[in-house]
């Protein structure tokens, strides 16, 4: 389904059911609000509450006409469509951090926010990685400008933080990426990647998942009539250096969405709290298939 349709599904719900709308979220909690952008210009915002599985349409003047690039904490990376002007923003508390300009960011695919700019350690760091000239860029709010570095492996398929470092995920290798003073120090983890999935699967998506405290390798498997049809997950053993299959994955929810669905609606999952079991086994995940 293109990420078009599933919007307007969103938006039909939300209207039948009017009268069983609920607030904005206006008091951090521990259950994340899924939140997509929409309308010609981007001025209204879609939360969908996942614990009460019931939707909220508001107009958040400071994001109209933005779109969400990374999220953590409660906090979103937001980038207006028309001047590309960057910030940071806390959707509950209305508070912006203005960030550089960067040029380049629509070649940007990969996103990341480190941790809230209100970080008390200073470990706020926003991240995008341009794959056409495999180029990291990143800034600390109050930077006047991005800096960058140059990364080898072009073939990146996906990025997270997990456990204070960030961790890249390649074709064929696993990168762990930590600040030491301005620039970025890249680490190959040794961690196999090969050997994971079966010859007789050809078709998937494949996403590095922080959760519950875990680091999660994902796989998403498709029919060729871009079908669903299941998921393979492995869980990191940091002390074996090994991918561990999990057979379920018990009460937590995974959201899961490419950049081609992101840049069709702006999603994100506004998390203001800890981890907390939702639904049993449950994925969310919107994507567009090219």
């Amino acid at each position: 389904m293109e990420a078009s349709e599933e919007t307007e599904q969103f938006m039909q719900v939300a209207t039948q059911k009017e009268e069983e709308k609920l607030s904005a979220p206006t008091i951090p909690q521990s259950y994340p609000w899924f939140v997509i952008s929409d309308g010609e210009y981007l001025e209204r915002q879609i939360f969908f509450s996942i614990s009460e599985n019931r939707f909220s349409t508001k107009s958040i003047p400071e994001m109209r006409n933005k779109m969400i690039y990374a999220n953590t904490n409660g906090w979103l990376v937001l980038k207006d469509v028309d001047s590309l002007d960057l910030c940071v923003m806390n959707p509950i508390s209305k508070e912006v951090v203005q960030l550089p300009r960067l040029e380049t960011i629509d070649d940007c695919r990969i996103c990341i926010l480190s941790s809230p700019p209100s970080d008390p350690n200073d470990h706020c760091h926003i991240i995008f990685f341009n794959s056409k000239r495999s180029i990291f860029y990143f800034c600390q709010p109050g930077d006047n400008k991005f800096g960058q570095q140059e990364f080898e492996d072009r073939g990146i398929l996906d990025a997270t933080m997990y456990g204070g470092k960030l961790y890249i995920l390649t074709l064929q290798e696993l990168f762990t990426a930590e600040f030491v003073g301005s620039e970025l120090r890249f680490t190959v983890s040794g961690m196999e990647l090969t050997k994971l999935i079966p010859p007789r699967i050809v078709r998937f998506l494949t996403y590095l998942i922080e959760s519950c405290g875990e680091l999660l390798y994902v796989h998403m498997i498709y029919f060729p009539a871009h079908t669903v049809y299941g998921f393979l997950i492995f869980q990191m053993d940091q002390a074996e250096k090994k991918w561990i299959q999990v057979k379920s994955i018990g009460e937590r929810t995974i959201f899961l969405a490419n950049e081609k669905a992101i840049e069709a609606v702006g999603v994100a999952v506004l998390h203001t709290g800890v981890d907390v079991p939702l639904f049993q086994t449950c994925f969310i995940f919107l994507f567009e298939f090219v």
